[in-house]
């Protein structure tokens, strides 16, 4: 009797689908990352009006760039001109037909959102992770140039109006805008079959954008909870949501990034509010190190607000005092916070540090220095050496 192995199956399409929805999420999830540098970037919708698209905010203008996300199976293929704009070398561009199917090509489709999003389209990218081949470079060359010796994609550049929007009029202007924004990003290394490389390149990604050091441990565990996360986005049904519900249900924020870190919110926007430059990384290294010695949330969130409280007190309050004499002061934390870290930083013996810093004859010509102060101290003497 044949057993289910001897028998070709019917079906395996499915797997390569899998595959590739799988790299799409793994570029959503590496785009949301540089929502950590709390630069421009601070949202990256997922499945929503295209593969997923990062929204910018660029001098108080939100700003979105669009992707689409194509793969193909072995490294050595490249995707050509027919598969990314529909286009013909040959014949000309004469009929309704030819124009609707470069309208609905990968190429095609990202033209769209530069008339429906107008200035706001910043940009569209097809990502792949094979090379495109040259005479695609080319036509998105001469796309953004707006002149071809090539006859056909002059024909293409002649006809971009009607093409990417027939019911609708553009200006010269827009016309020339448009065209400008398309781009390839090829042979993309941080998508894969596997996780492996993407769990390298989110790695480096999350150290490049935030300062966090990973533990080789946790590496696996976030970037699959990295995927995981920009898999239900997508998945998520967002019929009937309010705009408000559709950025929670729909996208990746700051709040969904810090869960996957395990970072506190409340933790990382106390120190943030409290004008900490590194809040992310400031609170990675707190939290984590209050942790290791057996510190509850409830405290290590009002280990935050010490450090904001030392913070504030050090940039306004301790500028009565001389500067020699105040670096004294930060000697005497520091050594004492050495101390505390190479005593393997019980929480039982904090306290003692704290009182020991109070009873100083340092402590002593500072009288604004109280319990909170003092532990503020120690939480951002044990962030600065965490840091060296």
């Amino acid at each position: 009797m044949d057993t289910i192995h001897d028998k070709a199956p019917r079906e395996t399409a499915g797997r390569t689908t899998v595959t590739r929805f799988r790299m799409q999420f793994q570029a959503a999830a590496y785009a949301a990352l540089e929502i950590l540098s709390g630069k421009e970037v601070d949202r990256v919708y997922c499945d929503y009006h295209d593969d997923f698209v990062v929204r910018r905010t660029v001098a108080g203008v939100v700003e979105y760039h669009f992707f689409q996300v194509k793969t193909k199976g072995k490294a050595n293929q490249q995707w050509d001109v027919a598969e990314v704009f529909s286009l013909k070398k040959k014949g000309a561009l004469d009929t309704e037909e030819k124009l609707e199917a470069i309208r609905k090509s990968i190429a095609g489709k990202l033209f769209v959102h530069t008339v429906e999003f107008g200035e706001q389209c910043r940009r569209i990218t097809v990502l792949s992770n094979v090379h495109f081949d040259d005479d695609v470079h080319e036509v998105v060359a001469d796309l953004a140039a707006g002149s071809s010796s090539k006859k056909y994609i002059s024909q293409f550049i002649s006809k971009f109006a009607d093409i990417v929007s027939p019911g609708k009029p553009m200006l010269p202007e827009e016309v020339e805008a448009a065209r400008k924004k398309l781009s390839l990003l090829a042979n993309v290394q941080h998508i894969g079959d596997t996780l492996e490389a993407f769990a390298m390149a989110a790695h480096k990604a999350i150290w490049q954008h935030s300062e966090i050091e990973l533990h080789q441990h946790e590496v696996e565990r976030i970037a699959n909870s990295l995927v995981a996360l920009v898999e239900e986005k997508s998945c998520a049904p967002i019929n009937g949501l309010s705009k408000s519900g559709i950025d929670t249900v729909a996208s990746v924020g700051l709040e969904d990034l810090l869960k996957v870190l395990s970072i506190s919110t409340q933790v990382y926007q106390t120190l943030l509010a409290g004008g900490d430059p590194g809040a992310i990384k400031s609170a990675s290294i707190l939290q984590r190190k209050l942790k290791e010695v057996g510190a509850t949330d409830s405290m290590i969130e009002a280990a935050s607000r010490a450090k904001v409280s030392w913070d504030v007190w050090v940039r306004s309050a301790r500028h009565g005092s001389p500067d020699f004499t105040f670096n004294v002061l930060l000697e005497e934390i520091d050594s004492k916070c050495k101390l505390w870290l190479l005593a393997g930083g019980a929480i039982s013996d904090l306290e003692n540090f704290v009182q020991g810093v109070l009873d100083s004859p340092i402590g002593n010509k500072f009288p604004a220095l109280n319990t909170d102060l003092v532990f503020g101290a120690f939480c951002a003497s044990v962030v600065r050496r965490l840091t060296r």
